[in-house]
């Protein structure tokens, strides 16, 4: 049985959390990525992949912290 979504209660609390889990996961990928150590082509594709890794951070943290601020004005 599916939960209902406006059961769901967003708070700012949570949405920080979802930041520093995030956060924390991009840096174990990336710690992970670093070593492996692979021919050219391959290094090439894992430099990438954590360049992806990192924008893909900023712009989620960033959405994050607006729904966070979002919030925030909500409470007040």
């Amino acid at each position: 049985m599916e939960k209902d979504p406006s059961d769901y209660t967003v708070t700012q609390e949570s949405v920080l959390k979802l930041i520093r889990e995030q956060k924390r996961m991009n840096r174990e990928m990336i710690a992970e990525l670093e070593q492996i150590h692979g021919p050219l082509p391959i290094s090439h594709d894992i430099q990438y992949i954590k360049v992806l890794l990192d924008s893909s951070n900023t712009h989620i943290v960033q959405d994050l912290m607006s729904v966070s601020k979002q919030l925030y004005k909500k409470t007040l």
